[in-house]
């Protein structure tokens, strides 16, 4: 009877000095760089940046042989991003704030799609896991910079 008792203590003793452990030696550090991408594009938050970076998702995905039946709606969804956002880019050259912030808003929505089909079922059935996971990265970096600017706006 005693050694039960005893056990759950010397297990618990054991974790919580190894997590103990553990969390003393981490250290973090926090740097912010700009990064040129491969397609030439630059990684921030401007409309430039970001219409270069959806034309080199589209040319991504117009090059990419193992998407199944889900590059044709990929292929139209990354176009209306392009629209939105030089359209976006138009009318905030006009002076227009707001529908620049709708426009942005717009897009994002789109991302959040593209996202949504690249996590769905048949995305994970079509899609090879090499060219999925790439895809994510693009798109989840696409909507970091797209909230920032909007936010500055």
């Amino acid at each position: 009877m005693r050694v039960r008792r005893i056990m759950p203590g010397l297990v618990l003793g054991a974790v919580v000095s190894t997590l103990a452990a553990a969390q003393t030696t981490t250290t973090t550090t926090t740097t912010t760089t700009t990064t040129t991408l491969p397609g030439g594009c630059l990684a921030e938050a401007s409309f430039t940046s970001l219409t270069c970076r959806t034309e080199a998702l589209a040319t991504q995905l117009q090059g990419a042989s193992d998407l199944g039946r889900t590059k044709d709606t990929l292929m139209q969804q990354t176009a209306k991003l392009d629209r939105l956002l030089l359209d976006g880019e138009a009318q905030m050259a006009a002076g227009n704030a707001r529908k620049a912030s709708t426009r942005l808003k717009k897009a994002g929505r789109v991302l959040i799609a593209i996202g949504f089909r690249l996590r769905s079922l048949t995305g994970r059935k079509q899609i090879a896991a090499a060219t999925r996971a790439e895809l994510q990265t693009t798109v989840g970096a696409l909507n970091t910079d797209l909230k920032a600017l909007r936010a500055t706006l």
